[in-house]
């Protein structure tokens, strides 16, 4: 079976990439499928499907703006380079290119979009 052209489009963390305190499980089962987008990848190349994983840091979303304290989106958002959440709309642009005629060429790739956060 030969695709014209497939995608998928894995959800991590970079809690995947990196963790904290009392994170074990989350970390765990976003570092698995990083491992999963590449093996996936692998195996889905010769159908012509690109596998790839994003790794969101905060987003402003209502969970978030429920968990944390303004305090706490306070201090967070200062230990982020670009000083700010990731809108929900700088997400999906990624996702979008990732699906798209513009790649054509990526797989099996995890990409980090966080502001800078696990850069430091």
């Amino acid at each position: 079976i030969k695709f014209k052209k497939g995608y998928i489009i894995n959800i991590s963390s970079i809690f995947g990439v990196i963790s904290k305190e009392k994170r074990a499980a989350y970390s765990a089962s976003k570092s698995g499928l990083l491992g999963l987008t590449r093996s996936a990848a692998l195996d889905l190349a010769k159908y012509n499907i690109l596998v790839n994983s994003i790794s969101p840091g905060f987003v402003d979303t209502e969970l978030t703006n429920k968990i944390l304290t303004n305090k706490e989106k306070i201090l967070l958002k200062e230990d982020i380079p670009l000083r700010k959440f990731a809108r929900k709309k700088e997400i999906t642009s990624l996702i979008f290119f990732l699906c798209s005629k513009y790649n054509t060429y990526i797989t099996g790739q995890n990409i980090v979009i966080d502001g800078g956060y696990t850069i430091k």
